[in-house]
C-alpha cells in the first residue's frame, strides 16, 4: 500500500514516469524479509524510516548524491555475490573513478560523455561527481547490448 501510494504521490508531475511501476518487482512476502508477517512488517517499516529521515534537502541544492552513492554501494554488493555474472554489467567505482580521472586530466569540463557499454551506469556517476554534471555541456549517454530487468 505505502508503494502505491508513493507512486500515486507523482501522478500528474513531471516525474510521474519516473515513478510509475517503480515498486512493481517488490515482493513484501518474501522470506528473506523475514520469516513472518509481523518480522516483514517490522524490517520494511525500519527501512521507509531509514529513508524518510535521511537530510537529502533540494536535489538543486545538493552536492552529494545519497541515492546515486547507495546505488552504487548496493549495486557493487550485488555484483560480489552474484560472481562473474554481476561482473558482466558493473564496473566497480574505483576502476569508474580510474578511468574518469584519466579521461579529465586537465580539463574543466567536457561536451559529452559517453559509456558504450553502461550496464549499471557507474561510470556515468563517476564522471558526475568528479567532473560535476555542470561541466557536461551537452549530457551523459550510455547505452547497453544486455536488457538487464
Amino acid at each position: 500500500m505505502v508503494f502505491r501510494n508513493i507512486e500515486a504521490s507523482a501522478q500528474g508531475r513531471d516525474s510521474e514516469k519516473n515513478f510509475k511501476g517503480l515498486f512493481d518487482d517488490i515482493d513484501v512476502n518474501s522470506n528473506k524479509l523475514g520469516g513472518t508477517v509481523a518480522k516483514r512488517n517490522e524490517k520494511l517499516v525500519k527501512l521507509l524510516n531509514g529513508v524518510g529521515e535521511m537530510k537529502l534537502g533540494s536535489y538543486q541544492d545538493n552536492t552529494i548524491d545519497a541515492f546515486g552513492d547507495a546505488y552504487e554501494f548496493l549495486m557493487g554488493m550485488y555484483a560480489s555475490n552474484a560472481g562473474k555474472s554481476g561482473g558482466e554489467y558493473y564496473t566497480s567505482q574505483e576502476v569508474s573513478e580510474l578511468l574518469t580521472r584519466i579521461t579529465v586530466e586537465g580539463k574543466k569540463e567536457v561536451n559529452k560523455v559517453y559509456d558504450p557499454a553502461c550496464g549499471s551506469g557507474s561510470l556515468l556517476l563517476k564522471f558526475a561527481k568528479i567532473l560535476g554534471k555542470a561541466q557536461v555541456r551537452q549530457g551523459f549517454f550510455g547505452q547497453e547490448m544486455q536488457i538487464l530487468f
